[in-house]
């Protein structure tokens, strides 16, 4: 089963529910998912179908906690009953069938609205507050307590309006989609990609988190610094691991493949890389190991000689190896796990020239990027990101005067999202500011004038 195209177990997925939010699951054999208000249901019941996939959970008379399925607590019982899932498809019958009805009505998305009159105007709507709906708030939970649909409840909520045929065809299509996502218990599982865990964590206000990353300097990033297979890349990622994911996700695929050859050098300032955001990929912590090497910017810049490692250990021949008593073995493959992984560090600290550099840190950059640039291959791009145009703006004075970069460009992206309207186009009166700046050069290797 792929898990860039299937729906699979063990996975983390984005589900987008009616409210137009996401919400982040892992999906556990025999588990089952809860979606608040929306309802729940069981990961067996999804796993099999595309991503992309749009569900709708029901209720019927069930028996909760069969043989098939992991046996409920009453934890669980007492929080939101599981339901039934059944897949919604688009159904362009429904415009056919209707005489008389226009292609708004008629669709799959608003079939809600078929053979409903409306007005040119709002000049006849009389606002009564709550009395011109006749269905109570009482009927409308006895029948969501029922095995109707979402669609059907919407329906007759429209029937029970007083005045709905008096709105206009953009005011009716307005109260419709509140409607639904109020009572719809609609969602859709896709991919968890980095782009969609950036849009996920910003909706979520994590903004700082990801140093106030967006989705489009993310990719201008991605695409300065020439990221792509077959590659030694140096990078320097304070936003949890987004960065690297998105490198991965360049290099790698979405996935483990076997054939995947490339590498990043991972910096960081302190005890440990933090790289948690990588736990909702779809990548192996084996994977994850062979292909990102992370290294502390002491060791970095102070890399420990090989006369000091194996003055330290000296691995053993292997008939000594297997003479070892099971304490003394033990003791053994931990040094020389610990001895891998130094000549590991050293290899690529000082003998590998990469392929490029990327840094998204709060570090203070024009000293720090002269000094990383060393390790730089010529002719490869170097790539800076910072939340805050000044700091690149120093960053260009100090590389212009140096020899070794040539061409150091700010960029700065926008992006105006637009809401599109049968007939109508114009951009959202809100929108997010930020995004951050980005700041490429390439890394050359200058000659010397007196020869």
């Amino acid at each position: 089963m792929d898990p860039l195209k299937e729906i699979a177990f063990d996975q983390h997925v984005i589900v987008t529910l009616p409210s137009e939010k996401g919400k982040i699951v892992e999906l556990k054999a025999n588990g089952s998912v809860s979606l608040g208000k929306f309802g729940a249901f069981y990961v067996n019941d999804v796993v099999g179908y595309p991503l992309g996939t749009k569900f709708e959970i029901y209720y019927e008379d069930q028996v909760a906690g069969t043989e098939e399925y992991a046996p409920l607590t009453k934890r669980d019982t007492k929080k939101v009953p599981i339901g039934k899932v059944r897949v919604l498809e688009r159904d362009t019958s429904l415009a056919s069938s209707a005489p008389n009805v226009s292609t708004r009505e008629g669709t799959a998305d608003n079939v809600e609205l078929a053979n409903v009159k409306s007005s040119e105007n709002n000049r006849d709507l009389i606002n009564l507050g709550s009395e011109i709906q006749k269905m109570s708030a009482s009927e409308i939970e006895e029948l969501k307590k029922q095995s109707m649909s979402s669609n059907e409840i919407i329906s007759r909520i429209i029937e029970s309006h007083g005045s709905f045929d008096k709105k206009t065809v953009h005011s009716q299509e307005k109260y419709l989609k509140r409607k639904k996502q109020k009572f719809n218990k609609e969602f859709t599982i896709d991919y968890l990609s980095s782009s969609a865990l950036l849009d996920f964590l910003i909706e979520k206000g994590d903004i700082q988190r990801v140093l106030d990353l967006s989705e489009e300097t993310m990719g201008m990033l991605l695409n300065l610094a020439n990221v792509r297979a077959n590659g030694t890349y140096l990078c320097m990622d304070e936003t949890g691991g987004l960065v690297v994911y998105a490198m991965m996700e360049r290099m790698f695929g979405g996935t483990d493949c076997a054939d995947a050859v490339g590498t990043i050098v991972v910096l960081h300032e302190n005890e440990h890389a933090n790289l948690d955001l990588l736990k909702f990929s779809n990548y192996s912590e084996q994977f994850i190991g062979e292909r990102i090497v992370t290294v502390s910017l002491l060791d970095f810049f102070e890399p420990a000689r090989v006369e000091e490692i194996e003055s330290r250990f000296q691995p053993l021949p292997k008939e000594e190896v297997f003479a070892l008593k099971a304490g003394k073995k033990n003791t053994y493959y931990r040094k020389l796990k610990w001895y891998k992984t130094q000549m590991r560090l050293l290899k690529y600290t000082t003998d590998v020239a990469h392929d490029g550099l990327v840094v998204a840190s709060t570090l203070y950059l024009p000293e720090l990027i002269p000094l990383l640039s060393d390790r730089v291959h010529g002719s490869r791009p170097v790539v800076c990101y910072s939340q805050f145009k000044e700091t690149l703006l120093e960053l260009s004075h100090v590389l212009y005067a140096d020899l070794r970069f040539l061409a150091p460009t700010i960029y700065e992206t926008r992006c105006r999202p637009y809401q599109t309207i049968r007939g109508k186009l114009h951009p959202l009166m809100t929108m997010r500011g930020g995004g951050g700046y980005l700041l490429c050069a390439h890394r050359v290797i200058p000659t010397d004038p007196e020869k």
